[in-house]
């Protein structure tokens, strides 16, 4: 991968925490749980990684643009909060310890999905059609995430903020128009690939009483006659004199 494309990638990662940020903002309610949706997070990763078809370097193109996107996410953070630390510098460093936690999560999640995006541009065979199916599997799978936590033992308490189902029931909404979108488009394919073949210029000999589908005992005399003029080298003009 060139230089240019190696920025481009971390810019857009970086410019996507620094929106996210932006959008969550210091409240709690709907814009929190917008600027919280990990389904965003998990792509930023697995499309940096389909920039290549190498996982091993896709696993570092998602370790780096996971960790350019929480630079950004944590500098807005820093900046537009106020804990009356006496410079940016330190704020910033109070922010990421206190978010430890998530930096920890995209060590993990970076790479991860990073050389699965690559392993998708290596192995797949539409590579456009593979990405929207990983694209609404997380659309739909984070929402069945935020249930369970409700109702699974010992999960309420690593899934604990103040959330607005809002945004995770448009999320499933969005995952399953993705997934359905998908399935027509299948059935589509399959339909127009099946009736190939059968246009009305197709000759077909589908009727058991046609003469191509008996035995020339079977025919009748005009029809053993049509057989014998279609055959190359069999009509009475094909015969030599004898002199």
């Amino acid at each position: 991968m060139d230089v240019r494309r190696l920025a481009g990638v971390l810019g857009a990662a970086l410019g996507f925490g620094m929106a996210a940020a932006a959008v969550k903002g210091d409240h709690y309610g709907l814009r929190d749980t917008v600027g919280n949706l990990s389904t965003p997070w998990l792509l930023v990763a697995y499309l940096a990684g389909l920039t290549t078809r190498r996982p091993g370097r896709g696993a570092l193109l998602g370790l780096g643009a996971t960790g350019a996107a929480l630079a950004g996410f944590y500098l807005v953070v820093a900046i537009t909060t106020d804990d009356h630390s006496p410079t940016l510098g330190e704020h910033l460093g109070q922010v990421l310890h206190k978010n430890r936690l998530w930096l920890y999560a995209g060590l993990l999640s970076g790479p991860t999905m990073g050389a699965f995006g690559a392993m998708t541009r290596r192995f797949a065979p539409d590579v456009r059609r593979a990405a929207l199916r990983v694209t609404a599997l997380l659309l739909m799978l984070e929402p069945l995430v935020i249930v369970a936590a409700r109702i699974v033992p010992g999960w309420r308490e690593v899934i604990h903020w103040t959330l607005d189902p809002g945004p995770y029931l448009v999320e499933a909404a969005l995952g399953i128009a993705v997934a359905l979108r998908i399935a027509v488009a299948l059935t589509s394919r399959h339909e127009k690939s099946g009736n190939i073949g059968h246009g009305p210029n197709m000759i077909h000999y589908a009727d058991p009483s046609h003469p191509r589908h008996r035995h020339p005992s079977e025919c009748e005399p005009a029809d053993r006659e049509r057989s014998a003029e279609a055959l190359p080298g069999s009509g009475p003009e094909s015969v030599p004199d004898r002199h």
